[in-house]
């Protein structure tokens, strides 16, 4: 699942090569994946494309018509969703849940092969209408939230500290992948109970939440370009590597679960 820094890079390398480009048609081959009907899908023709954003999960494309509206479409990719920056004559996938074709010759398309992504299409001041919106925390790379904030935060949410990172009320952002990214830099096991944290866990998991997620957009920075619907994992340090030595220890890192696995390090993070 694309996550934060995922995300991120493929925001800036959207802003980068599709802003202020026009739609010349827009289309739905696989229209399950579109919360619109094919009407307001296609019209977006002749919308000009603004700057591309990031919110937790979601990334956020405006397109400004001529005739005034301007409309938001937020897509949230689950599992496999991908975008795509192809030549118009290339032949469309299976799955393309959405194709835009622009006026440089080239096409802007969502592919899902799981088909479990949500594309969203929205006037810009109705974001709330996406089921969950109103109720996401703040990203986990958002300057304001310092660690005092992240204090008051964690307190209002009980349980155990890996769904807590996942869970995009607390903070929005962060995934299966990289809650173990951080719960291993931290050095916190992802089965504790948020009860059990110290002030000094929670200032280091709040300093690994930030320093993990920075690495990884700057990594990612270098890998990405020009293949955004590529997703990188050799970066990651413990996630899936479940068998492998741990990179601080030594020991094996332990790996439990299915298509959502967690891996950790028995030593590394110890129960308390």
């Amino acid at each position: 699942m694309p996550e934060l820094p995922d995300l991120t890079v493929v925001a800036e390398e959207l802003v980068r090569r599709v802003t202020n480009h026009i739609v010349l048609e827009a289309a739905a081959p696989a229209p399950i994946l579109v919360r619109a009907t094919p009407d307001e899908v296609a019209a977006l023709g002749g919308s000009t494309i603004g700057e591309t954003r990031r919110r937790g999960k979601f990334l956020l494309i405006p397109f400004e018509h001529p005739d005034g509206q301007h409309r938001i479409l937020a897509a949230n990719a689950m599992l496999a969703g991908r975008f795509w920056l192809v030549s118009s004559g290339e032949r469309v996938r299976a799955r393309t849940g959405l194709r835009l074709r622009l006026n440089d010759g080239q096409d802007l398309r969502y592919v899902d092969r799981e088909m479990l992504g949500k594309l969203y299409l929205v006037p810009d001041d109705r974001l709330d209408d996406i089921p969950g919106w109103a109720d996401m925390g703040p990203d986990a790379d958002d300057p304001e939230l310092t660690l005092d904030r992240f204090r008051e935060r964690i307190r209002r949410h009980p349980g155990e500290l890996k769904p807590l990172l996942r869970n995009p009320r607390f903070v929005a952002g962060i995934g299966n992948a990289y809650s173990d990214e951080i719960l291993w830099d931290a050095g916190l096991a992802p089965f504790r109970r948020r009860s059990s944290l110290t002030p000094d866990d929670i200032a280091r998991l709040h300093h690994s939440m930030r320093t993990v997620l920075s690495a990884a957009v700057e990594q990612l920075r270098e890998l990405v370009p020009p293949d955004i619907q590529t997703q990188h994992r050799e970066i990651l340090k413990v996630h899936l590597r479940g068998g492998e030595p741990c990179p601080r220890c030594g020991r094996e890192l332990r790996q439990i679960g299915g298509r959502e696995a967690t891996t950790f390090c028995r030593s590394c993070q110890p129960p308390l």
